[in-house]
């Protein structure tokens, strides 16, 4: 599993101490059945991460590109 850093903003808890994280399981979810990270399932601050929640039922590419356009 990936260490929490958000796929929009890129931030970890080094860049700012305190900062919550969760993850958000896309449309193009993939689960392994082997150590390592999920296709599909990224990690989000608290910052975007409730904008990223209303977009679960797109794919991941997809949903990025639809948060950049709210946010920039």
């Amino acid at each position: 599993m990936q260490p929490p850093i958000c796929s929009f903003c890129h931030r970890d808890q080094r860049d700012c101490e305190g900062l919550e994280f969760g993850l958000v399981k896309f449309a193009n979810y993939e689960p392994l059945d082997r150590p390592g990270h999920p296709k599909g399932l990224l990690w989000f601050c608290s910052e975007h991460l409730e904008e990223a929640k209303k977009l679960e039922g797109l794919d991941s590419s997809t949903a990025l590109k639809q948060l950049r356009s709210l946010f920039m």
